[in-house]
């Protein structure tokens, strides 16, 4: 099954909401969720080569600097 952005997107906001909120640090937590969304990430380019790892990892981690 091909992915599409519809699927892009809802993983990142997934991802995004198991963050946890700004401002509170849990360097686990965050940790784990960017091993996910790399290991997701590395999926999607398999699959689509036209998938942009840095846009989907912006859109995860935008409010969270």
């Amino acid at each position: 099954m091909a992915m599409s952005r519809k699927h892009y997107r809802e993983a990142a906001a997934l991802l995004r909401a198991a963050l946890p909120p700004k401002g509170k640090r849990r360097p686990t937590r965050s940790a784990t969720v960017q091993e996910i969304a790399d290991g997701l990430a590395s999926m999607f380019a398999q699959d689509n080569p036209s998938f942009r790892r840095s846009t989907f990892m912006d859109a995860i981690f935008e409010d969270h600097t």
